[in-house]
């Protein structure tokens, strides 16, 4: 009896769909990859956002106003210059960082910068004084305060 050896291998059309996916991925999704600034203004928009929600829960903490200090491509936060009130004495008190040492403050990577209203705080009831959307570039990625609750999305 002959016996029939059988080839083992991948055919030609099953060659060519592997280099087409190749192909797709290398046009579509590497230059995802290779941008960089998406990546930074996710991780910005991120430690933005930490750091509002914890000016909202430290003013209620607190029973005093915590101020979020907003410059094109930095973030601070500050208590009222001697008692609580008045709300507009903001500056001299940086809120000290719960985990990091140093004041509770932040700087953007090159690149990304800060749209939206400005320098705003929290009252002790952790309602903020002005409310809308901040919106991170390049990505225009947005980080809403919310009127009457202070939530953070």
């Amino acid at each position: 009896m002959l016996q029939q050896k059988r080839a083992f291998g991948f055919t030609l059309v099953e060659l060519i769909m592997v280099l087409v996916v190749l192909g797709a991925l290398a046009v579509f999704v590497m230059p995802r990859f290779s941008s960089k600034s998406s990546f930074d203004t996710l991780s910005f928009q991120e430690e933005l956002k930490t750091a509002i929600r914890f000016a909202h829960k430290l003013s209620i903490a607190s029973g005093c106003e915590v101020q979020v200090n907003l410059t094109v491509n930095s973030y601070a936060l500050f208590y009222p210059d001697s008692s609580c009130n008045p709300p507009d004495a903001f500056g001299a008190k940086p809120v000290s960082h719960p985990v990091a040492s140093g004041n509770y403050s932040g700087t953007a990577m090159t690149g990304v910068t800060i749209t939206g209203f400005g320098n705003f705080y929290f009252n002790s009831l952790g309602v903020p004084n002005v409310s809308g959307v901040i919106t991170l570039n390049p990505g225009a990625r947005q980080i809403s305060v919310q009127a009457l609750t202070g939530y953070v999305q």
